[in-house]
């Protein structure tokens, strides 16, 4: 199978063996560019997971899952589309375990899971509402905005 972007060509192989236990991707290339790093992104998207509690009980949380996580009174919150979780991770963690892709800091307390966006409005302040399409709102401060922007595509 050819994958065509713009004029290159990547060359994909897939072999299936019953014996392998452990599925491995390996990739050749003559140098790493951004189309390539996106596709690793996104390859390490599929694969993140979170650790969170609700009640006694704790949970896998997988990358796409997530809405946003926040930092509240020194604990750290994993929101999804119907659950909150707490867990152990600091904001600061999550932000490296988490695929840069799709995540980022929106405020000194919030890192925000961007294809979970539904629209963004401008503030008068210099600030960005984000709307999501759980139906919360979030703001993105101002000191985070140029990242954001970039991230969003604006």
């Amino acid at each position: 199978m050819n994958l065509t972007s713009q004029r290159e060509y990547m060359k994909i192989k897939i072999i299936k063996d019953s014996t392998v236990t452990e599925t491995e991707i390996t990739v050749k290339c003559a140098a790493v560019d951004e189309n390539l790093k996106r596709l690793l992104d996104e390859l390490e998207h599929n694969n993140a997971k979170l650790t969170g509690r609700i009640d006694d009980k704790t949970f896998l949380i997988s990358a796409e899952m997530i809405y946003y996580i926040e930092s509240v009174d020194e604990k750290t919150f994993i929101y999804s589309q119907n659950n909150v979780y707490e867990t152990d991770y600091k904001l600061y963690q999550t932000e490296q375990l988490l695929p840069q892709s799709d995540f980022v800091r929106i405020s000194k307390n919030c890192i925000l899971n961007i294809s979970k966006l539904t629209s963004v409005k401008p503030l008068l302040n210099g600030k960005m509402e984000v709307h999501m399409n759980n139906g919360e709102v979030q703001i993105v401060n101002r000191h985070y905005l140029k990242d954001f922007k970039s991230k969003f595509g604006l």
